[in-house]
């Protein structure tokens, strides 16, 4: 199945290998190799050394750290065309937080080597990387903030709005199930359902399997303002 991916396509969609020069890019593509991942496997682990960058061919990754207490809340989704890893290989320093798929996925792994010897050859990298970073703080303040000031139902409703945001919908079927998005959010799953269930008896949302459609945009945006 891994055959069924384009590398060179899978890396022109992604800004930090797309300001790269036509030969630097053939180079990097050559080199460049794709794996398969299941439901629930590794890419690799918190502490690891960074042997390679990766690039999200198709599927959905989690990236998250493991508690003294063995929480493993999930910081952030990986979903195709974003860039993984090369903050470790830059740095060449241990791996921050682990990468597990979500889902079935595949990836475009390149080697450390080759992206390091690719940055250094390419100054339009650097700037690009630039405004990746600037992004990543940006979601990471974000997260912080609403986990500093938000209940859980307000978390809640805060990805319920973003999901359809980016969906150009009123309603959209969620991509992860009850205790993966319980994860997200830093609750059960249990906890989780109950305030879906609350959510829709407060007639702000209507939930039918996996597909969630705001009724009411400003209630619901009120509730992901609360504390409460």
């Amino acid at each position: 199945m891994s055959g069924t991916v384009d590398v060179a396509s899978v890396l022109a969609a992604a800004p930090l290998f797309a300001a790269m020069s036509p030969r630097t890019f053939d180079r990097v593509a050559a080199a460049s190799r794709v794996h398969r991942h299941e439901r629930g496997s590794i890419v690799f682990l918190e502490a690891d050394r960074p042997t390679s960058v990766h690039v999200v061919a198709s599927g959905l990754l989690r990236v998250f750290v493991t508690s003294f207490d063995g929480n493993e809340p999930t910081l952030a989704l990986l979903t195709e065309g974003t860039v993984v890893g090369e903050l470790g290989v830059l740095a060449d320093v241990p791996r921050s937080a682990s990468v597990a798929a979500l889902r079935t996925s595949q990836l475009v792994e390149i080697p450390a080597a080759v992206f390091l010897a690719a940055y250094d050859d390419e100054p339009a990298m650097a700037r690009c990387l630039v405004g990746l970073l600037s992004d990543r703080l940006r979601a990471t303040n974000d997260g912080l903030a609403d986990l500093t000031y938000l209940d859980l139902g307000g978390r809640l409703a805060k990805y319920l709005l973003r999901e359809c945001e980016h969906a150009g919908s009123s309603s959209v079927t969620l991509s992860l199930n009850q205790s993966e998005l319980g994860q997200m959010i830093g609750g059960a799953r249990q906890t989780v359902n109950q305030l879906l269930r609350s959510l829709e008896r407060a007639n702000l949302i209507a939930i039918e399997v996996r597909t969630v459609r705001i009724l009411d945009r400003d209630g619901l945006q009120l509730r992901a303002l609360s504390s409460t």
